[in-house]
Parts: structure tokens; C-alpha cells; sequence
């Protein structure tokens, strides 16, 4: 057990923090500099004096500290009972994946998928009424892994020469959250009816949910450097990165919730089905006992190019252009609170499956202050998403506003302060709760000395 809660603390600790709170302050924007290196290695050599981002404060680590019991794994190792009572995986998931922020209200799994039907066509509600989101994605969430990885937390960088860089750190994180329903169930809320789903159980309709989690630790060598001076344009930056990674633990879940019908055809309740994969260290397996002991490793290569003209910046980045990622472990189906099967299972990702980030930035000086305008989007083999958010920045504060859309609608709130020992950022942020849908609010929190 010991030994469990070991690997379960290097994963937290490699948690990334894909945003800075300067970021979170508008919207979510990835500003060019090399805080976005992750999404564009040309970013590694660009001059910092676009993104100006400062240490981020995990505040979201404080979440999992056994007194959170909706959201501490650790509760599991200092008091089971409270953890089989309070813990909640979407809240969990909710909190991991934006560590960069403490949620104030992160989303709560519903008790049940209901099925109704009346005169204003099919809902789907919790156990309690409330509606709950039919539509949600956000990242990548397939049947397969991805060689596609979240950024290090804290990662230790060796400079090797000019413009060539090793990096180690380790990374925790989601690669992707998809739901949906199927195109029996999308087409008999269409038509307000049932009638297509009440063939023989089990029903052709049916909610799916997909979701993936990976912790490892990685190893990245990259190359940045800049090219000469264009005339007219500006300073183009080149990149290239190669990381590999080993893994420390992959789960992947895919579930179907299905309506049940009594023999008057009318809906009775759901049916669930649940198949999930697991892998960990083999040296676990004593300890955990799932059957999921094996090894997990991925390897990939990305690009990008940067210009910065003066007064504006523009970047285009691709990750994993080139990659391959295997995990060996346990696949286990689960219908209805029953067992029906465990195989042991080998996954592959693609080959290549690129992700393309294009961003930029521009500097409107004022007669009184600055205006910093950015706007960035993601493609590709990911769920599409955008953000677009602004600064304005006098003397020695800055005011910053911006909106995204990743998976829900986001807003971000922020305000920077420059004292003389130090630069303090604060950000509240929002996102759109998966599923369940309302609104998560968080706050964040950054130093510069």
C-alpha cells in the first residue's frame, strides 16, 4: 500500500499546470513566449516580453489533501470509510485537470442517468431532475492512447548548446473527456420519441462517456533557434522537439448508459455497461492486484515556427507529428455492477496523429496605458477550441479579461500588480461543468520576485 501511495504521489507532483494564471486571467489564451513551448517548440528561443508569466502557485494541489474528501485520493491510505462515502471521481477529474486554479465547486457525478419522455421531446436528467449536458468534449478521448502527452509539472532543463535544450520532469493529467449520445439515441431525441430504441435489451440507444488519464515521467530533446531577420516582417524562431516518456499508470473508460422499457413500453430506468483498461508498473501489481501490471512508453516528434514583428507575434506549433505510444494491462467489462469480463490487453496509439496550435498577439500602445490583444486556436487530432483575451496594462497594474471555448464556454477574470520586491498575478476563472453542466469557478494565483 505503501508503495501505491508512492507512485500516487510522483503522479500529483507531475500534474501540469498547462496555463499560466496571466493566461487564465484572459480566457485561457496561450500567449506567444516560452511559457507555450509545450504546444510550439519554436517558443523555447522567443523573448519573453509577450507572455511575462511567473511562478504558478498549484493552489489545486491543496484539493487533495485528505481533508477535500471529494476529491483526495489520499483519503483512500488515512480513512476509507470517508472515502467510499465522499469521494467523487468527476470531482477529482474535475480538479486534476485544472490544477492551475482551487475549484470553489467542481462538478459533482450525478447518482443516475434518467430517460424521459413528454409532450417537449426526451430529456436526460440526474437522480435528482437537474438536466444533465448530452454534448461534451474536450482533448482527445478515443479507444486508443495518444503519444500526445501533458506538460511536465516543474521539469528540469539542461542547456546542451546554443539552442539545444534536455528536459526531465514528470506529468500527471487527462488526455481527453467525450460525451455523447449514440446515433439511435441523438436521432430519438430528434424525434421525441422512443419508439426506435425499444427493440430487444439491450436498446439500441444509449449515452456513451469516454474518458483517459496518464502519468509518467518524460525526457525531451529539443532544438530552438532563431533565423535570420526577415525585411518587412520580423524575426522568424525554429523549433523541434523530440520526448519519449515512461509510463507510471494509464486508465481509459468508456461507459453506456441505456434506457430500460416495462412491457407497456414505457421507460423503467437505465441500463449501464462500463469497459475500462488499466495499466501500472508490474511492481504494483502485488500491491493493487488488478491485473493490470505491464509497461506503458510513447515517444513523438513536433515542430513549430514563431515570428515576432515588434509590435505584434504569431506562431504556429504541431505536436505529435510523428509518435507512437504502447500500454500493456487489463481491460475489465462491467454491466450493471457485474464482472462479465477481464483480458489481459495490449493498447497502440497511431503513428501520427497531429495537433495543430496557432496563436498570436498584438500591442496597441494608448495615450494612457497599453492594450495587449491575443487570440489562439487548437485542431487537428484534438477537439477544436479556441480563446480570445485581452490586457490593459497601467503603470503598475494590469487589468485582463478573456473568453474560450474548450469542451463549455470559459471566462477568465485577472488583474496583475508589479510591487517592488515582487509581480503578483490573481485570476478567477469558469469553465462549463462536464456532463452535468453549471458553472466551475476557481481562483489562481502567480509570483514573479
Amino acid at each position: 500500500m505503501k508503495r501505491a501511495a508512492s507512485f500516487l504521489l510522483i503522479g500529483l507532483l507531475g500534474l501540469t499546470l498547462a496555463q499560466g494564471v496571466r493566461s487564465l486571467g484572459m480566457g485561457g489564451v496561450l500567449l506567444p513566449g516560452p511559457s507555450g513551448q509545450a504546444a510550439n517548440p519554436a517558443y523555447a528561443a522567443f523573448p519573453g516580453k509577450w507572455d511575462g508569466e511567473g511562478f504558478q502557485v498549484p493552489v489545486g494541489l491543496l484539493r487533495f489533501l485528505p481533508l477535500f474528501t471529494d476529491t483526495s485520493p489520499f483519503t483512500y491510505f488515512t480513512d476509507p470509510t470517508a472515502f467510499r462515502n465522499n469521494f467523487d471521481f468527476l470531482s477529482a477529474y474535475d480538479q486534476a485537470t485544472h490544477l492551475g486554479s482551487f475549484l470553489l465547486n467542481p462538478a459533482r457525478s450525478p447518482d443516475e442517468v434518467v430517460f424521459k419522455v413528454s409532450a417537449n421531446g426526451i430529456s436526460i436528467t440526474d437522480g435528482q431532475g437537474n438536466s444533465l449536458m448530452p454534448t461534451f468534449q474536450v482533448g482527445t478521448a478515443s479507444d486508443k492512447p495518444s503519444a500526445s502527452i501533458p506538460q511536465p509539472f516543474l521539469p528540469i532543463r539542461l542547456d546542451l548548446g546554443p539552442g539545444t535544450y534536455l528536459s526531465l520532469g514528470s506529468f500527471m493529467g487527462s488526455q481527453g473527456i467525450r460525451i455523447a449520445p449514440n446515433p439511435d439515441l441523438e436521432q430519438a431525441m430528434k424525434d421525441g420519441s422512443f419508439d426506435r430504441c425499444k427493440s430487444d435489451p439491450p436498446s439500441p440507444c444509449a449515452l456513451e462517456a469516454q474518458a483517459s488519464f496518464i502519468s509518467g515521467i518524460s525526457v525531451a530533446l529539443g532544438f530552438s533557434t532563431p533565423l535570420p531577420e526577415i525585411p518587412g516582417l520580423g524575426r522568424v524562431y525554429a523549433g523541434v522537439r523530440g520526448e519519449g516518456f515512461y509510463g507510471l499508470g494509464y486508465a481509459e473508460a468508456a461507459a453506456q448508459a441505456r434506457p430500460t422499457f416495462d412491457q407497456d413500453g414505457n421507460v423503467s430506468g437505465a441500463s449501464y455497461e462500463v469497459r475500462y483498461f488499466l495499466s501500472y508498473p508490474s511492481s504494483l501489481e502485488g500491491t493493487l492486484g488488478q491485473g493490470g501490471g505491464g509497461m506503458g512508453y510513447g515517444l513523438r516528434g513536433d515542430v513549430g515556427v514563431a515570428v515576432d514583428g515588434g509590435n505584434w507575434a504569431i506562431g504556429l506549433g504541431v505536436q505529435n507529428l510523428l509518435g507512437f505510444s504502447q500500454w500493456s494491462g487489463v481491460e475489465v467489462t462491467v454491466v450493471d455492477g457485474t464482472e462479465t469480463a477481464r483480458t489481459p490487453t495490449t493498447k497502440k496509439s497511431d503513428f501520427s496523429a497531429p495537433v495543430f496550435t496557432v496563436n498570436g498577439a498584438y500591442r496597441l500602445p494608448l495615450e494612457a496605458g497599453e492594450l495587449l490583444l491575443a487570440a489562439d486556436a487548437r485542431f487537428g487530432a484534438t477537439t477544436p477550441a479556441f480563446h480570445l483575451g485581452v490586457e490593459y496594462s497601467l503603470g503598475l497594474a494590469a487589468l485582463r479579461a478573456g473568453v474560450g471555448l474548450e469542451g463549455g464556454w470559459r471566462f477568465g477574470l485577472g488583474a496583475g500588480f508589479n510591487l517592488e520586491a515582487l509581480n503578483l498575478d490573481l485570476a478567477l476563472t469558469t469553465h462549463e461543468a462536464p456532463l452535468v453542466g453549471g458553472t466551475v469557478y476557481g481562483i489562481a494565483m502567480a509570483v514573479r520576485f
